[in-house]
């Protein structure tokens, strides 16, 4: 199986843009950004043809997540 295209939400879209084109030498394609909805996106490619966007809504609230850990077997 290979996994072409994944997207996601994070919190700050310039620096996960900037981790990713750092540490994985991913490829700014293009971004997009809605001025009416505040929606905010960029669409990262890598060497071997994956894709990755990345994207940004200020008004969706970010739920706080706890830790959880997975006992090892």
């Amino acid at each position: 199986m290979r996994i072409e295209h994944i997207a996601m939400y994070v919190n700050d879209l310039e620096a996960a843009r900037d981790f990713f084109m750092k540490y994985f030498n991913a490829v700014l394609n293009y971004g997009y950004h809605n001025k009416t909805t505040d929606f905010q996106s960029y669409f990262l490619c890598f060497e071997d043809g994956a894709k990755l966007k990345i994207m940004n809504k200020p008004a969706i609230e970010d739920m706080e997540k706890p830790f959880a850990a997975i006992p090892l077997a």
